[in-house]
């Protein structure tokens, strides 16, 4: 009886001890991976539209879990999952539901910048008015002193800046330590402030503040987009949601009847921003069948390197939405040639 009673303590023990390196791991890191792959012509109609391209728009995305022993396992073993310390994405202290909040939110400001940019293209007047919001300060930001959460960010270095997308790009543009000049409005005063930066947690050639921004939208777009973005959250599908709303306007089939993914944030002016994830969306679009990935310019580099494992897809880098058309109608051109028509 004592014996049996012995290894009884010693399972328990050991439960336990699983139980701590679990809850320890599902509160400190989260698991990156390949998420679905999603055909736009399904998740977006625009009014007067027409659904009728030979080939098709792709959105990927990247599956976020917390971490457990299993996946954490697994993401050792795989090349196409990362380990990310759950602070690197998630503000300490800050709850699931609003961080989950925020991210919708710039998955709403995509949606309409996305639309804005794809009408004005076709020649609609558009209006479309942004307030950015600074929704946490991080705990190692370089600002955690002088910047609060409720500030409203008007310029980065004296250029005014209208999305949160556009302002967090203004701001990696430049090397990690190096200070940035923003000026906020306080509870209806102005102030400029000198702040730092620390290498961002993506990508540590890029500088970031170490905050969280959001945007507050008012607009008034000529036709109407419905976009379903199901479980996607987040910037980074306004590029393609812009090729989609041009492709459903547009007489001409911008998919040259390929099978097309890509990935990147959009500000009001068509330019297109980095992203997070790169490695595991390049996958997501291989998997999805795509022969062409369309990346933001300062992703490239990066995704080019990984993709030398991947050479069934053609990586293509992309400054703007002009540039993203050139694209398309050079990827057109060429399917044309080689099929002899």
């Amino acid at each position: 009886m004592k014996k049996k009673r012995r290894v009884w303590l010693r399972v328990i023990g050991v439960l336990i001890v699983i139980g701590s390196i679990q809850g320890y791991l599902a509160q400190n890191y989260l698991i990156i991976g390949p998420g679905p792959v999603q055909e736009l012509q399904e998740m977006v109609t625009v009014e007067t539209g027409k659904k009728d391209a030979k080939g098709m728009f792709l959105l990927t995305a990247v599956t976020s879990s917390p971490a457990s022993i299993p996946l954490w396992i697994m993401a050792l073993a795989s090349p196409d999952m990362d380990i990310v310390k759950r602070a690197q994405e998630i503000p300490k202290g800050m709850d699931i539901e609003r961080y989950i909040s925020i991210m919708e939110s710039l998955m709403q400001e995509s949606q309409v910048v996305a639309g804005a940019v794809a009408l004005e293209r076709m020649g609609f007047s558009v209006r479309v008015e942004t307030v950015v919001r600074i929704e946490a300060v991080l705990a190692n930001s370089p600002a955690k002193d002088m910047l609060k959460q409720g500030d409203i960010i008007l310029a980065v270095d004296d250029g005014r800046v209208v999305t949160a997308d556009e302002a967090v790009k203004v701001i990696s543009q430049r090397p990690p330590g190096s200070e940035v000049l923003l000026t906020v409005s306080r509870q209806g005063k102005i102030k400029r402030l000198q702040v730092g930066t620390g290498p961002h947690p993506e990508d540590r050639t890029r500088a970031a503040v170490g905050i969280l921004v959001s945007s507050s939208l008012t607009y008034d777009l000529p036709l109407n987009i419905e976009i379903d973005s199901r479980n996607v959250k987040g910037s980074s599908a306004g590029l393609m949601f812009a090729l989609e709303i041009l492709n459903q306007l547009d007489p001409a089939d911008l998919t040259g009847g390929q099978v097309i993914a890509g990935t990147g944030t959009i500000g009001l002016d068509g330019t297109i921003g980095p992203i997070a994830g790169i490695r595991q969306k390049l996958v997501a679009a291989e998997r999805g069948g795509a022969g062409y990935f369309l990346v933001p310019m300062e992703n490239l580099e990066s995704v080019t390197e990984i993709a030398k494992n991947h050479k069934t897809i053609k990586i293509i880098g992309i400054d703007n939405i002009d540039n993203a058309i050139t694209a398309l109608d050079d990827i057109a051109r060429r399917n044309i040639e080689l099929s002899g028509e």
